[in-house]
């Protein structure tokens, strides 16, 4: 299901938007993500309970748009999640085509984003865990959604980001026969995406809803919640692994004499 989560202003911009539905969000440009689509409506006072319902439909999303009115301010852990994109209403008065024409252009910058995420080596890059993969660019891919995601340089800034992700992180491990290539951070931990799903996220306290939407979405769209990265500090996972590692919630958790960790998209360590 391609679901596109409305957070609007108030309940007559809700209206608004819900009496020109067909014409602001056009079913020959949502079709392309998914045969199903369903657009539901939040308040700004209602954004618990948008998350309440994306957490609830998570099963069957496979894509993830929200559009919010650019006046209001929303969690940032929103932008890691879903697509997020702004509309200005131009109140005087508030026009369907001008709506058509920003949402036309969001949902533009998503279909960019969609093709990103239908390549094996970009879904791991985009994946990377954001509290524990030390990077100078990673944590910039976020911002680039909040800031750029509605405006025509969105693809420009974020594929640059993504180049230079590539170019700095993206090596084979050192003194290594194995001509894989691994991702590198600023810490000299390799994350290697594997192919083993033997565990899982945890959910409930103290983990927030936050903690479960960001193993199962980034930026938009759905991954495998149970495929993690297996994260080493040598080519041949000998070197122990003594400290502290911040989780999902940012939590300190401590591992002592461990050769390799199992760091979940969502930064849930095992």
């Amino acid at each position: 299901m391609f679901l596109i989560v409305n957070i609007l202003n108030t309940d007559f911009h809700i209206n608004f938007i819900k009496s020109n539905e067909d014409h602001i969000f056009k079913s020959d440009i949502t079709k392309k993500f998914s045969n199903t689509t369903k657009i539901s409506y939040f308040t700004e006072n209602d954004l618990g309970k948008a998350l309440n319902f994306i957490s609830s439909n998570i099963n069957v999303i496979e894509r993830l748009l929200v559009v919010k009115d650019k006046r209001l301010d929303v969690d940032f852990e929103l932008y890691k999640i879903g697509f997020v994109g702004e509309i200005d209403y131009k109140e005087a008065p508030l026009s369907k085509h001008y709506l058509a024409e920003q949402v036309t252009k969001i949902l533009k910058n998503f279909r960019y984003m969609n093709g990103l995420f239908s390549s094996g080596d970009d879904i791991e890059l985009l994946r990377l865990p954001f509290l524990n993969f030390n990077s100078d660019f990673l944590g910039i891919l976020p911002n680039i959604i909040r800031d750029k995601s509605s405006k025509e340089e969105f693809q420009e800034e974020f594929n640059s980001c993504l180049s230079s992700i590539r170019k700095i992180h993206r090596k084979p491990k050192r003194r290594s026969g194995n001509k894989r290539k691994f991702f590198l951070d600023n810490a000299n931990k390799y994350f290697d995406l594997g192919d083993e799903r033997h565990a899982h996220h945890e959910t409930g306290h103290p983990h927030d809803s936050y903690c479960n939407l960001k193993a199962h979405l980034r930026f938009g769209f759905k991954l495998d919640a149970r495929q993690h990265f297996n994260v080493s500090y040598d080519s041949d996972n000998t070197a122990l692994i003594n400290g502290s590692y911040l989780n999902c919630h940012e939590e300190d958790i401590s591992f002592r004499k461990r050769v390799h960790l199992n760091i979940f998209t969502n930064d849930f360590i095992t």
